[in-house]
């Protein structure tokens, strides 16, 4: 089972979803360089996809 890490900006737009946490930190530490914007790096490993209601 592979991991999933959620990236996203507190600033603007910029989200992703990866499965490998070095992307995925090189996506955050990339942007906040590139922008100087806050950033947040959450494994999701662990949490159930949510499901549709009926």
């Amino acid at each position: 089972m592979g991991g999933r890490y959620h990236v996203v900006c507190h600033e603007c737009a910029f989200e992703g979803l990866y499965e490998d946490a070095s992307v995925a930190e090189g996506q955050r530490d990339a942007h906040t360089s590139d922008s100087g914007h806050r950033m947040s790096l959450r494994d999701i490993s662990c949490q159930e996809a949510p499901g549709l209601s009926q």
